[in-house]
């Protein structure tokens, strides 16, 4: 029954609907939006790439390349061992250059395509063959260059520059460009931001440590060329108030056209190794070399001398092509690809002085030790050069231990020291007087006149060549007094005759092994040579390096040995001369102020000779010209971690330069085998065409084993004849097959070498060689005493090649 009074408080009954399962996925996708609001977002919680991380993007070094040039390689090493063709033995090399701040990140936002660089430096400069600076000749060697161009990122950049902020010093005034206003300049030692560099290198090509041991050197390591490109305005070191680290990881506004106009920033900055020349450039102690295009301009070179100096315009300028015709003008297109050629121009220049540089000395050792013994003579008695403490001290262990690096691991390095009194060796005082010359100058003054002097040297040449009787004395003398055992090691006193031939006889030992095959042929004619019983005699196995210090006293304080050196070196012998005078004043200027040299240090005169003549380096400023039938100089690369040079301050070797020694001692192992397999080659085709083919011109078939019933069956029914063939036909063949045998040594050398494998190179070039040196011994004797032999038993080889060929026509 319905109440008559509704009371208002009486809720009333509604309908409810149920909720579908659409609404409530529905209802879910809204919560999950929300509450993923409000949550940070997964990005955000991965860190940054960091400067010199590796992370998943980052560059990656592929060595891989000869598996793309070894059919060329085959094919040019069967063209020259088969023929006659003048074919040089290709060796891949890898060049990898590193660009830094080309992404629109550095000076002036420029911005270069890594492919179309690395396509342009493949096209325009794809070989490069050495020469042998001693003798002018180009090596029958020829690198094919492979080029890997990376790009390093922005926070490697922004540390890079800030490295070099805190290492600039105030240096003075410099002029922007040759008749520029002058502009505050700073001075960036690069020893200290080269730890640095160090670890882009590490990066960019996943090394770990940059350094191995020398079980593990063994291994494919690159070689790269950083190339630089800071932004001045960002890096001032005047300005504080700007922190570079903000830069690391936040954007990079793009320029206007004011702020390019202003990006050389109003001051300069170069680069001094150990204390030495200001250059752009300069080689580490590692294993790369660094551009730095926005440093400088830098000039240096020898005063009055326009070959090889470098000006503002040797290096390419940003500015330049941005703004050719001043701040008023903008470039186009063209000035792009103008500053992409000379900087292709510029790597083609560092692959030949650097990287893959000219043989100084071509010298084929194949010996198990080196001796190098030190010999000071002095005409005082006031200091010893052997006395450890002093700065004018000769580390002996320092200079072992870069020596040790420039040769192969199976070679010992002994190096010995002694001071003797020049007034008691009276050849060798005569020597020295006699190789001292005057030669007549004229310079100017700060009067602005010419004036006449004469500058005193000691001719190098002629100093060699008196001191030549005396040096193996001298040696000798050292290893008695130094280490009494070392005699017993480098040199034997035999008691055995000549005619001992005992299996047991170390002096057979250390023979050359192509000396077993000379015995074999013709002992008749080989004259006999009675030994006296205990005569000392060299051993094979051994090669002695003599270097001769001069410490002279009371002598001209501008005294230098020839070409304005401390140092001359031939290929067997290192002079250098030593006195304790302040500075030697130099004809070479480093921007406004002369170089000068320290006479007294004598260790980096003695590293530089001993690079010279054990690992054939040649200064990196130096290149063998074919066009000026001499060698040429490029101060470019003057500055680094080398001994050469006045503009160099250094007493250790790059890493760089280590590698060219050790390449050029299997380089000198290939040469020579070459030139030999060309004259074994040319001998035997001599001999087959005069006396291996018949009057038509026709090869004359090797003579085949057949049983006398095949000899009648030929007679009988075939109607023809087979006379004796008295021609060594056996001997060509087993030369062809040794020649084919030489292709594949050579093409695993090429990929060894490629690979940076030098010990295994260094090995089979050894084998090719020795091999080389065997059939040189054996073959040409053999074909050559082959006619005299026909001609003794009354056989003519024309003659019956020419019966030969007539049988086969008539019968």
């Amino acid at each position: 029954m319905k109440s008559p009074f509704p009371f208002p408080w009486r809720r009333e009954k509604t309908s409810v609907k149920k909720r579908t399962p659409l609404m409530t996925m529905i209802m879910s996708a809204i919560l999950a939006t929300l509450l993923m609001a409000t949550l940070p977002s997964p990005s955000s919680c991965v860190p940054m790439h960091k400067a010199f991380r590796r992370d998943q993007g980052s560059p990656q070094w592929h060595h891989g390349a000869f598996h793309d040039v070894r059919d060329s390689v085959r094919s040019d090493l069967r063209r020259m061992l088969h023929s006659r063709a003048e074919v040089p033995f290709q060796v891949p090399l890898e060049v990898n250059i590193v660009l830094v701040g080309f992404n629109g990140d550095g000076g002036y936002r420029y911005t270069i395509d890594t492919q179309k660089l690395q396509e342009f430096l493949k096209i325009s400069f794809p070989t490069h063959r050495p020469s042998c600076l001693e003798s002018g000749e180009p090596l029958d060697i020829e690198h094919h260059l492979v080029y890997n161009v990376f790009s390093a990122g922005q926070p490697e950049l922004i540390s890079l520059e800030k490295s070099l902020k805190e290492e600039m010093v105030a240096a003075g005034t410099a002029r922007e460009t040759e008749f520029g206003k002058e502009v505050p300049a700073f001075d960036v030692e690069a020893t200290a931001v080269e730890s640095v560099f160090e670890q882009l290198y590490n990066f960019i090509f996943d090394v770990d440590g940059g350094r191995y041991s020398e079980s593990e050197i063994d291994r494919p390591v690159p070689t790269a060329i950083f190339v630089l490109n800071f932004d001045k305005v960002r890096m001032d070191p005047r300005n504080n108030e700007l922190n570079l680290e903000d830069f690391i990881y936040g954007k990079i506004n793009q320029l206007k056209e004011d702020d390019m106009k202003k990006q050389e920033g109003d001051y300069i900055y170069r680069y001094r190794y150990n204390g030495g020349g200001a250059s752009q450039v300069w080689l580490s102690s590692s294993r790369f070399a660094v551009i730095d295009l926005s440093a400088g301009p830098c000039t240096y070179g020898k005063i009055e001398t326009e070959e090889g100096s470098i000006s503002s315009k040797t290096l390419p300028r940003l500015r330049n092509f941005i703004f050719p015709k001043g701040l008023n003008s903008v470039a186009d297109h063209s000035s792009h690809d103008l500053f992409v050629g000379q900087l292709g121009s510029l790597i083609s220049t560092t692959v030949e002085h650097v990287i893959a540089p000219d043989v100084r000395f071509e010298t084929v050792d194949m010996t198990r030790r080196l001796l190098i013994p030190i010999v000071v003579l002095q005409n005082h008695n006031r200091y010893s050069l052997m006395t450890q403490g002093h700065n004018y001290s000769i580390d002996v262990e320092a200079i072992k231990a870069e020596v040790k690096k420039m040769v192969h691991q199976n070679q010992d390095v002994v190096i010995v020291g002694g001071a003797h009194a020049l007034h008691q060796h009276e050849k060798l005082a005569i020597a020295v007087a006699e190789a001292t010359r005057g030669n007549s100058v004229h310079e100017t003054e700060k009067d602005g006149r010419f004036h006449v002097r004469t500058k005193t040297y000691i001719d190098g040449a002629i100093l060699k060549e008196e001191m030549e009787r005396s040096a193996d004395v001298l040696a000798a003398g050292i290893l008695e007094v130094a280490d009494p055992s070392l005699k017993d090691k480098f040199f034997l006193r035999q008691t055995w005759m000549d005619e001992s031939d005992g299996s047991s006889d170390s002096i057979l030992k250390h023979k050359p092994l192509w000396e077993s095959y000379n015995s074999k042929l013709g002992k008749a004619r080989k004259k006999r040579v009675a030994k006296k019983k205990g005569n000392l005699y060299r051993t094979y196995g051994t090669r002695v390096i003599p270097v001769f210090v001069l410490s002279l006293a009371d002598v001209d304080p501008h005294l230098m040995m020839e070409d304005e050196s401390m140092v001359w070196t031939s290929k067997d012998v290192v002079l250098v001369l030593e006195h304790q005078s302040e500075k030697v004043p130099l004809s070479y200027v480093s921007e406004t102020e002369r170089r000068h040299v320290l006479p007294s240090q004598a260790q980096r005169h003695i590293l530089a000779g001993l690079a010279s003549v054990v690992g054939g380096l040649t200064a990196p400023y130096e290149r063998a010209s074919h066009i000026h039938e001499r060698p040429v100089v490029n101060w470019l690369w003057a500055v680094g971690c080398h001994p050469f040079g006045p503009f160099s301050n250094s007493s250790k070797i790059s890493q760089i330069l280590h590698d060219v020694a050790r390449r050029n001692t299997i380089y000198a192992h290939v040469d020579s085998a070459l030139r030999r397999i060309r004259e074994t080659s040319e001998v035997v085709q001599d001999f087959a065409s005069e006396y291996l083919k018949t009057p038509l011109g026709e090869p004359v078939k090797g003579k085949k084993n057949k049983t006398t019933t095949e000899l009648w069956v030929e007679k009988f029914y075939k109607k023809t004849t087979h006379l004796p063939e008295p021609f060594p036909h056996e001997l060509v063949e087993r030369l062809e097959k040794y020649l084919d045998n030489i292709e594949e040594q050579l093409v695993d050398l090429s990929s060894l070498l490629y690979d940076h494998r030098l010990e295994d190179a260094h090995f089979n070039s050894s084998e090719i060689l020795q091999t080389s040196i065997f059939t040189q011994h054996f073959g040409e004797p053999l074909l050559v005493d082959t006619p005299q032999m026909l001609l003794m038993h009354n056989v003519s080889p024309k003659i019956s090649a020419r019966w030969a060929d007539e049988s086969s026509v008539t019968g």
